[in-house]
């Protein structure tokens, strides 16, 4: 298993040193912050997490969060006494808007092995992205962000890997646009039940939707009375079938956070260095990414002229909503529907490129080179932000060609 990865890979696969120490200090910030947190009523919350995700939205499509619960227990305890229910979505929006923060517990599972999992969150004004957070996995990593970096400390090898941008996403953030989105799921089902422990009214919501990784399905509870989201589950197939890839069992909202309780500092006399640029080895994004239908050519043309070239067709395309063209430069979006494509292009709300950098970092997958290519970008609201791309190049019986293989991380609110 490699080590740094991305949160959208366990905050990279990575592994987590729990720390008295770090939760009592994490807890007191929290417990100083402005403003008072939201749970949902004594009983057993559960959580939430992530969603579509879709890639213009500042994500590098590389895995998510996760867990372990068996399906008899969780179709025990949702769908006892329950009835079809007349509760609306549009509740659930309405009570997240003023909610920037959260704290959100839980398990991962990968490869056969779970692990606890704490994350501490802030969004940006909008309530769309993430701009601030703290995540322990287990007891060998910690991954932070600060000033529009990413850092991971691995335990085990006593040593900080830092990136460039927020790669540490919740994509998209859980509040009132992720709520809105999964209302609009083709197979969506609310019912309305009683917890048998405590008998309080709790809505569950069951869906599922297509990935870059395939098929997911989600079972989420709502509180009846705070109207919040307080559990997610989320499985790698489309029938919610087996353990769950992710099981997020609290969360406790703030109407913020302060930066304090994003800092972390790791032992002293801790090598810091670039973490490496890598893609997943295996799964099912390898093949669309090495058909060589998918991409431009490369030929004659050096790989900071490729970048500029591919990923200046990969914006055009995206303000013109060209799906077809961002499906052969994006070959993980190959499989999204249009409707996807067009939600995924709106929420991210760019409407400007400003420049196309150099490339920053190189790396290598099984496929060839890969090079990181920062975009500047306008939104609507006026603000700038800065996305990271990761361009994969290959070589093929046709020459040498590069394809989009998707985003990896973002800056908020910098200079032209």
């Amino acid at each position: 298993m490699k080590k740094t990865q991305d949160i959208s890979q366990i905050l990279r696969q990575m592994r987590v040193p729990a720390s008295s120490k770090l939760d009592e200090r994490v807890h007191r910030e929290i417990g100083n912050a402005v403003t008072p947190a939201a749970t949902a009523p004594a009983g057993p919350e559960l959580t939430l997490g992530q969603i579509f995700a879709l890639i213009l939205k500042r994500q590098s499509t590389r895995y998510t969060i996760a867990t372990t619960l068996v399906l008899a227990v969780l179709a025990a305890l949702a769908l006892i006494h329950s009835t079809p229910s007349a509760w609306a979505m549009e509740q659930a929006v309405e009570a997240l808007k003023k909610y920037r923060g959260l704290q959100m517990s839980g398990d991962f599972t990968a490869d056969g092995k779970t692990s606890p999992l704490e994350l501490w969150a802030r969004a940006e004004v909008t309530g769309n992205f993430v701009e601030a957070a703290l995540a322990k996995v287990g007891d060998v990593a910690t991954v932070w962000t600060k000033d529009n970096k990413t850092y991971t400390y691995d335990q085990d090898d006593k040593m900080v890997q830092v990136e460039p941008g927020i790669t540490l996403d919740l994509d998209p953030w859980p509040g009132p646009e992720f709520l809105t989105q999964l209302s609009k799921v083709k197979d969506y089902k609310a019912i309305e039940g009683d917890d048998p422990a405590t008998g309080r009214k709790r809505i569950v919501v069951t869906c599922s939707s297509d990935s870059f990784n395939g098929p997911q399905s989600y079972l989420l509870e709502f509180d009846v009375r705070t109207k919040l989201l307080v559990s997610m589950k989320v499985w790698e197939n489309s029938r919610r079938e087996g353990t769950p890839k992710f099981d997020f069992e609290k969360i406790i909202y703030f109407e913020d956070l302060p930066d304090s309780t994003f800092d972390f500092q790791p032992p002293s006399g801790i090598s810091v260095t670039n973490a490496a640029l890598t893609i997943p080895d295996a799964g099912a994004s390898l093949p669309a990414v090495s058909d060589p239908k998918y991409g431009i050519s490369a030929q004659g043309m050096t790989r900071e002229e490729a970048c500029q070239k591919i990923l200046q067709q990969a914006w055009e395309a995206n303000f013109k909503y060209d799906f077809a063209r961002i499906r052969q430069l994006f070959p993980l979006a190959a499989d999204t529907s249009d409707e996807s494509l067009r939600e995924a292009v709106k929420r991210a709300g760019i409407v400007q490129l400003l420049k196309i950098g150099g490339i920053e970092r190189t790396g290598r997958s099984k496929l060839g080179p890969l090079a990181l290519v920062p975009s500047w970008v306008r939104a609507e609201d006026n603000t700038v932000s800065e996305i990271w791309m990761i361009v994969q190049f290959r070589e093929t019986d046709g020459g040498t060609s590069c394809v989009v293989y998707g985003a990896h991380g973002y800056a908020l609110n910098v200079k032209e």
